[in-house]
Parts: structure tokens; C-alpha cells; sequence
């Protein structure tokens, strides 16, 4: 296999797509724990109206994740000193596993429930029946209402708005035919990363991998979901409403422009601008903490997403004076380019680098930051090496234009609901 090593972060890695079309991801570490993360190169972004001419609803990805690992495999695989687990972003699937022991039973038994269908009509059903009260707790939080809603205000059709989890509505039309054809579409060798670390002999992880099964899939056809978004303007720029929860909660959405414009302009830097970005403008930000401190404003979510040609950026911020801290925001954010000195932006390089090597020396945290970055076509240590060399003068001009992009807010005030 090729070795690779970028020379720094003490992380050479092994890469190649085997003869099942599987891509196999190796990164050596010391350590007694082995990892390994089955990683799956489409998310929850509605990329297909129709496949094999049936409808695709919203929300597919999301139920086939929780099909394929349920919560009695979990538990199971619990028992037998496995920790197993997924999660949903807009441009993967991931399946990561954690163990003492033998990692390629588990990752078989993963691989056998990837490549064909392990579920009934029963087992969606049931499933259906647990989402109805999640989804009925989602829609009472403050903190995902006022996220969803600000998105909303930020797009017009871009499928972005509707996140990964469907709604209970959404979960309804969800069906066994459609996420048969989904899975036969996606969940094939092609689409699929295996992320492995552990320590061990490159050869005998080949020859281990090697014996791993996956059945091949028929030809599907696919009728892409397509839209038209603007991105010189919000689909609206504030909206306002009442929960019953003890506090008030605001969401400050950031709008980018398309994928394709800002890749134009700064190639693959982005990846590594998007990496620091929100300890430079946000968590390592001294004026930006005082000030939330002075307004009695907290911040208590933020998610930087990219899907499709789409990347938003949203604060979530528990206050109880919305009008002080929009005026602070808008103010903030005006100036953004003036904000982060020399000396901030090469603290925060430093430290994105530090916080690197040390996550590094765990094998589930390094599978976890090879598979996250994997959708860009970029390794993990390619990425922070780009971050140690951004010119502060290129950050200080995206800084510029990023004062620019559109947007919107969402206040989710305490009362009582009418």
C-alpha cells in the first residue's frame, strides 16, 4: 500500500482502493485501543428526487443510518466490548467502532448490514414509533427550533434549510422500497472509507481487511434533486417566536456564497480557513467574550456546515435582551477584519496545530479527524498543515469579504405558546 507522510504531526498513513472498489485508510498508532470508522461518501443532503423511479423523501439517509446500527446491535455489541456508534452530517454516513479487542469482527458484522437490506417492515415501524417522540421533543427545544428557523430565513430552496433529521411528518413518508433503493445507491464499495487504526503491521491489517465481504450492487438510476439559489440576499431576514422553556434563545445565521465562488478564489485554503475560523472570530476572541459577557449573553451552540454548494455558519446564544445583542453582532460582524490581530491569528495557528498532535495519539479520535475532512478530498494532516501556513494577509481578506455574506436571525423568546 502507499505510505504517505506530510512530515509533521508524526502521522504517516497507508491508502488504497482494494480489488472490492473498498478505499482502506490506515494510520498506525501505539496504543492498545483499536478503532475504526466505516465511513460511507453520502450524507443526509438531498442530492436525488428519484431513484429507480422512486421518490426519495427527506429524511432516508437518517432512518437507514439507525436501521443498519439499531440499538440492540449497540447493545450487543456492548456486551461483547465493542462501542459502536454513527452520525449524520450533510456529505457522510459514519459508522465508528472502538474495542480492546478484535476490530474485524465487528467491522464484518457492520459491512454484512451495509450491503444488504437487515431490516423489515416491522423493524421501520418501530423505529417510527421512537422518532415520534424525538421528534416531538425536537420541535419543543428553543435551541434547535431557533436553528431551524434561522435557516429558513437564510435560504430559499437550497436543501441545506431542512438539516439531516427528518420531521414526524417527514418520517412518515418514509418507506421500505425507498431505503432499499437508497441503500442499494449508496451503501456500495465505491462509496465506502474504512478508517482503521491501530497497532499493527501494515501487511497483516492488508490481509485482515482482504477477508472482509461485501456484496456488490445492480446499476441504479438516479433523477437529481436540482434548485436555484440566491445568494445575494435572505429569504428573510428576522423572525420571532414564544416557547415555553425558561429562557430565551437567539440564532445568528451567516449565509457563504456558493462553494464554486469561494473555491475560485482561494482554492482548497478555505478547508483550512473553515478550521480556525471559529476560534479566531468566536471562542478565542477576547472582545467577542467580554462583550457577550457585558450584554449577559451566552453562547451555547455553534455549527460551521457544508453541503452541496452550500456552508452556513450559525451562533446560538441564550440572552434575554435580543435588541443588545443583535446591535452587537451587527456591529461585530461589520468590522470583522479589524477584529483578529497578527498576534490573535498565530495563537490560534498554533494552538489548531497543538490540539492536533496531541488528538492524534488516540486512535478513535484520529480515525474520527481523517473521516470528518475526508469529504473535501483532503487528509487530516494535509489540512493542519495548510492551517500553519495561511498568510494572515489572505485570512485578513477573507475576513474582509466574510463581513459581507448574508444574514438572518431567529428569536426564540420565553412566554407561554398561544
Amino acid at each position: 500500500m502507499p505510505k504517505h507522510d506530510i512530515g509533521h504531526l508524526n502521522c504517516p498513513y497507508y491508502e488504497e482502493t482494494l480489488a472490492n472498489h473498498i478505499t482502506l485508510c490506515f494510520i498506525p498508532r501505539k496504543a492498545k485501543l483499536k478503532s475504526a470508522t466505516i465511513y460511507i461518501g453520502q450524507g443526509g443532503f438531498l442530492h436525488a428526487k428519484e431513484i429507480s423511479s422512486s421518490k426519495i423523501p427527506f429524511g432516508t439517509p437518517y432512518y437507514l443510518m439507525n436501521l443498519v446500527l439499531s440499538s440492540s446491535l449497540k447493545e450487543n455489541m456492548r456486551k461483547e466490548g465493542v462501542l459502536a456508534s454513527s452520525d449524520l452530517d450533510y456529505s457522510y454516513v459514519r459508522y465508528s467502532l472502538n474495542t480492546l479487542g478484535d476490530i474485524y469482527k465487528p467491522l464484518q458484522t457492520l459491512l454484512t448490514r451495509i450491503s444488504s437490506p437487515c431490516y423489515e417492515k416491522a423493524d421501520i415501524d418501530r423505529f417510527k414509533e421512537q422518532e415520534a417522540l424525538s421528534s416531538k421533543q425536537r420541535e419543543k427545544n428553543p435551541i434547535l427550533v431557533s436553528q431551524k428557523e434561522c435557516l429558513n430565513n437564510l435560504y430559499f430552496s437550497s436543501p441545506i434549510r431542512y438539516g439531516v433529521i427528518p420531521s414526524l411528518d417527514d418520517g412518515i413518508r418514509i418507506h421500505y422500497t425507498a431505503l432499499k433503493k437508497y441503500q442499494d445507491t449508496y451503501y456500495t464499495p465505491k462509496h465506502i472509507v474504512i478508517f482503521l487504526s491501530l497497532d499493527d503491521d501494515i501487511k497483516n491489517v492488508l490481509e485482515e481487511v482482504k477477508k472482509l465481504k461485501v456484496l456488490s450492487k445492480n446499476e441504479t438510476k438516479e433523477v437529481p434533486f436540482t434548485y436555484e439559489e440566491t445568494y445575494d440576499k435572505v429569504n428573510r431576514e428576522y423572525r420571532e417566536g414564544v416557547s415555553n422553556n425558561p429562557h430565551s434563545y437567539l440564532t445568528y445565521g451567516i449565509k457563504f456564497p456558493s462553494r464554486s465562488i469561494i473555491y475560485d478564489t482561494y482554492g482548497e485554503l478555505p478547508f483550512a480557513i473553515y478550521e480556525i475560523l471559529l476560534d479566531s472570530i468566536c471562542f478565542k476572541n477576547q472582545e467577542f467574550n467580554q462583550q457577550l459577557m457585558n450584554i449577559r449573553a451566552n453562547l451555547v451552540d455553534t455549527k460551521l456546515k457544508e453541503g452541496g454548494e452550500d456552508t452556513f455558519l450559525l451562533l446560538t446564544f441564550q440572552t434575554e435582551d435580543e435588541v443588545a445583542l443583535i446591535n452587537f453582532l451587527t456591529k461585530y460582524f461589520s468590522s470583522l477584519d479589524k477584529r483578529i490581530t497578527t498576534a490573535d491569528f498565530k495563537s490560534v495557528q498554533e494552538e489548531t496545530y497543538a490540539n492536533a498532535l496531541r488528538s492524534l495519539f488516540l486512535p478513535n479520535k484520529t480515525v474520527d479527524a481523517f473521516s470528518r475532512v475526508y469529504p473535501n478530498h483532503i487528509s487530516y494532516p494535509s489540512l493542519i498543515d495548510h492551517v500553519r501556513h495561511i498568510n494572515y494577509g489572505t485570512y485578513r481578506r477573507f475576513l474582509l469579504e466574510f463581513k459581507s455574506f448574508k444574514k438572518a436571525v431567529c428569536y426564540i423568546k420565553r412566554g407561554k405558546q398561544e
